[in-house]
């Protein structure tokens, strides 16, 4: 019964991950194959996309269902 609880608890987390790295892919460079082969290139455009991914979810929050609103400070 407890093995049944811990996976409920990581499918709930992973569903969320999920939506978040699902919400980084609107952003089409990411989407896509990159050729450019600078040194690090693709690290700096994840970092980018990741902090618009979180400029979005701090301006207008996800709700999900039987969960409790996100506290903004």
């Amino acid at each position: 019964m407890e093995q049944k609880a811990y996976n409920q608890a990581v499918s709930r987390i992973r569903v969320q991950v999920e939506h978040v790295i699902g919400s980084t892919k609107r952003y089409r460079i990411v989407r896509d194959a990159c050729r450019l082969r600078k040194s690090d290139f693709v690290g700096t455009v994840i970092h980018l996309c990741a902090g618009l991914h979180n400029f979005r979810v701090t301006r207008k929050p996800v709700q999900y269902p039987n969960h409790p609103k996100p506290k903004l400070t």
